[in-house]
């Protein structure tokens, strides 16, 4: 990681990959990879939950959880039910048949982008989340028919993906439940923990490409030049995609030349290692930070970084 890189510039583009995160969602339609949002590239869908009807109180209550992995959003909606001092797995959940995962409809989960699933690929969607239990594999089943009761109408022929995995042996959980745990920006660890066993599967994002892709698209149009620093701040702080971030930086400086982009471009050809290039743009930025006035954030820091790159040059 780039240790001095200005803080600034990292709060700058988390706030904005959250505010992108955040998109509002509408519409449906009963094929998961068809609910894209307007303005969105073809790798990112609006998130479509299932009403989960809740007139009276349920025994076994409605739950939504979800997750965020970098830019890709993770939801799962359903029925809570409880032990009650009962036998559940091999019990009332009998191992080797199709189960709801659940209570009352059927576990949905959604996806706004493209996944992968214990490594195998899966469009972005909303799906029924049935499983297969068994005393030392479980099967998971993501299918396109993601509203229904139960596991009374299950069609096997609408099943999209079908990945194994192995439970756990876990604490008593008396009301099930679905958590995240081991997030970063491009993976996270499901897991399914009710009675005495646990059940966790990998979801895993191409961020990194799904980033690049959605910047493309955004800083060939804008011309608001906060926009494509914002991209290139995220490139710097994780120190991917550096010769696209160039591009962005550069795309900034020509929608409006100032003090921030000239400083994030020093940063970019210093990361790439052009020092004296780097040298030589953050000095603009400084003549830049001269004509303002008020001095800027972060004008005394690159003043000692243009001493440390010239070291290097």
């Amino acid at each position: 990681m780039l240790s001095r890189f200005p803080a600034c510039f990292i709060i700058l583009g988390i706030v904005f990959l959250l505010a992108s995160a955040c998109q509002p969602t509408g519409g449906s339609s009963s094929d998961p990879s068809s609910t894209q949002a307007a303005g969105e590239d073809e790798n990112t869908t609006t998130q479509q939950v299932p009403d989960r009807e809740n007139t009276v109180p349920r025994v076994s209550p409605n739950a939504l959880v979800g997750q965020t992995m970098g830019i890709t959003e993770v939801r799962i909606a359903y029925g809570r039910p409880s032990v009650r001092g009962r036998e559940i797995f091999g019990g009332l959940v009998p191992f080797d048949e199709v189960w709801r995962t659940g209570a009352n409809e059927a576990t949905t989960i959604s996806f706004s982008t493209p996944v992968r699933i214990e490594g195998k690929s899966l469009k972005a969607g909303t799906y029924g989340l049935f499983t297969i239990p068994g005393p030392e594999m479980w099967t998971l089943i993501f299918n396109s028919e993601a509203e229904q009761w139960g596991a009374y109408n299950y069609d096997s022929s609408k099943d999209v993906l079908r990945v194994q995995v192995e439970p756990e042996t876990a604490s008593l959980r008396e009301m099930m439940t679905f958590s995240f745990s081991g997030v970063t920006d491009s993976t996270a660890t499901c897991v399914l923990h009710w009675a005495e066993t646990r059940v966790p599967f990998e979801i895993s994002a191409s961020t990194t490409e799904l980033l690049r892709a959605r910047a493309e698209k955004r800083v060939s149009k804008t011309e608001d030049w906060r926009v494509p620093l914002q991209y290139t701040s995220y490139a710097l702080e994780n120190e991917v995609l550096l010769d696209e971030a160039l591009g962005w930086v550069n795309r900034s400086i020509e929608i409006e030349e100032r003090f921030d982009n000239f400083r994030m471009k020093a940063h970019v050809l210093a990361a790439r290692g052009q020092f004296e290039r780097a040298v030589e743009t953050a000095n603009a930025a400084v003549s830049t930070a001269e004509g303002m006035e008020e001095s800027p954030d972060g004008l005394q820091e690159i003043r000692k970084q243009i001493q440390t790159w010239k070291s290097k040059m």
